[in-house]
């Protein structure tokens, strides 16, 4: 098997979607993120502008790296400005440098107002005083997309001047996603067979949503390294995204394998999604909320009957997640009993045709219907309020600038009312730690970890719009990890309608079950 080596630059060039930053102590958690799940090098900073809070996270991250073992995998972004971005670099205690070059005529004449042969002797200095300061070197081509359309003979003329200088990798880039894959096998195997010797990467942005199909073009055509970036984050549409190029170099390059550990993959999309404000698409593949999930009832079928609707090789496993059928107005009575069976509970035949009835109307009211209103619905359905082992009777919050917000609840577990207080950053905040302090001590309590929680109002809405919150929990036992929703003009309201939904679903069977008569 031949190993492709996996450069990340989420920490460089993911920085360069709009209005994007990292702090110092999130792109030091990230770096450590991709060491552990398997990145070979990482580009974790640029030498423009020499920032202070980025000379701090790239020392921290070298003193890190360096006692890893790793200090030569972390790479910085220089340029051809003399001893400048080296000096910066070293001062830091980085130890590669990646060296932006002009990949195509248009760009060192347009740009930096150089011929050629100006350019290369630039670049020689740089990297005759980076090579006697013990610096390793790789240099970019930027746009050598376009020098290979434009100006080949450039192309191979700055590559016929590096050959016999001290540099690692050529990196070759296609700066504006201007490529498809057949340009690429053609480019690449045209520089490789010039330089056969040379390391090359491909470095591959996403405009025409080619970017994964052009690096795995490139792995063919004879390149040793690719870029990527969690979550595709880079400049404009972004890069070739981590997760779905290490799961296509496994699953559909014989012969090629990468040193990335695919259960990282999804925790780290979550991570860098929080870090950024960029959230993950649903229907993103590999790390997407919706991509183990099967909502159509007869794909519920035949998962029950026979798995048939499980990707032959995306198991869900394989990432550490599991399969979701979600309940909408496509649901199967298949879709209500794998639902129930996630609960423990078992219904009779003629019930379940009544569940689902009950989920398809809601669905075409415009509903979200989710894993949490299924004990509801349950209860509407044998008018057995009993099944409700927690709800909310009464609420009433106050937030005040510059104080905690504080919210007085009146609960009812199991048939008894509590009324609790609680204090924290808002209204939620202070319902959730009122709950926590309620449930601390009662060992029949289970409350639930938030993971994710976001809002929508309709398109247009008023600033008396209803607004729908979505959450996503990690609930304890059987329960895994689900979704609630809730629905109020006012955003704490509904956040915490949500989150009562959850916090009966993970109690519903303490108690209730059995006193209903639940079959379990």
């Amino acid at each position: 098997m031949r190993k492709i080596e996996i450069m990340d630059t989420t920490l460089r060039d993911g920085e360069q979607i709009q209005h994007g930053s990292f702090s110092p102590d999130w792109k030091q958690r990230i770096a450590t993120s991709l060491f552990e799940a398997g990145v070979d090098r990482v580009e974790v900073a640029s030498a423009r502008g020499f920032s202070k809070k980025e000379h701090m996270m790239l020392s921290n991250v070298m003193k890190w790296a360096d006692s890893q073992g790793v200090g030569g995998r972390v790479e910085v972004l220089t340029f051809v400005d003399g001893e400048k971005s080296v000096d910066w670099v070293r001062s830091a205690g980085g130890k590669t440098i990646n060296l932006l070059c002009k990949g195509s005529e248009t760009h060192c004449r347009g740009q930096f107002k150089q011929s050629p042969e100006d350019h290369l002797e630039r670049i020689k200095q740089v990297i005759s005083y980076a090579f006697g300061c013990g610096l390793g070197i790789n240099i970019y081509l930027e746009d050598w997309s376009q020098g290979m359309k434009d100006s080949r003979g450039y192309v191979k003329f700055l590559l016929d001047g590096v050959s016999d200088l001290p540099v690692q990798r050529i990196m070759l880039c296609d700066t504006l996603g201007t490529l498809n894959f057949w340009q690429v096998e053609n480019y690449v195997q045209q520089v490789t067979a010039w330089h056969p010797k040379m390391h090359f990467d491909f470095h591959g942005h996403n405009d025409y949503g080619l970017a994964v199909a052009n690096s795995l073009s490139a792995v063919k055509s004879g390149v040793q390294g690719i870029h990527t970036a969690v979550n595709g984050l880079g400049e404009r549409v972004g890069n070739a995204p981590l997760d779905e190029i290490v799961v296509n170099i496994h699953d559909h390059l014989n012969g090629y394998t990468t040193g990335v550990v695919e259960s990282y993959l999804r925790p780290l999309s979550r991570k860098v999604a929080f870090m950024s404000g960029r959230r993950v698409s649903a229907n993103k593949p590999v790390s997407g909320e919706a991509v183990f999930s099967n909502t159509a009832g007869i794909h519920a079928d035949g998962d029950k009957k026979a798995k048939l609707y499980e990707h032959p090789l995306l198991k869900a496993e394989r990432f550490g997640a599991k399969i979701r059928h979600p309940l909408g107005k496509l649901s199967g009575n298949a879709s209500v009993i794998i639902n129930l069976e996630r609960l423990g509970w078992k219904l009779e035949k003629h019930v379940v045709g009544d569940v689902l009835e009950r989920v398809v109307k809601l669905a075409d009211e415009g509903k979200v219907v989710t894993f949490g209103d299924l004990p509801y619905i349950v209860a509407s359905v044998l008018n057995r309020p009993e099944y409700i082992a927690f709800e909310v009777t009464e609420i009433q919050t106050l937030s005040t600038k510059g104080k905690k917000a504080i919210t007085w609840v009146t609960i009812r577990h199991l048939g008894k009312e509590y009324e609790i207080e609680g204090r924290g950053d808002g209204g939620f905040d202070a319902f959730m730690n009122a709950l926590r302090k309620w449930a601390k001590g009662r060992d029949n309590i289970r409350l639930p970890q938030l993971r994710d929680y976001r809002s929508s109002i309709p398109p247009g809405g008023t600033s008396s719009a209803l607004v729908e919150i979505l959450i996503d929990w990690r609930g304890p036992g059987k329960e895994g990890q689900f979704q609630t929703s809730g629905v109020d003009c006012d955003q704490v309201l509904a956040a915490i309608e949500a989150a009562a939904l959850a916090v009966n679903l993970c109690n519903c069977g303490n108690g209730s079950r059995e006193s209903a008569g639940m079959i379990a």
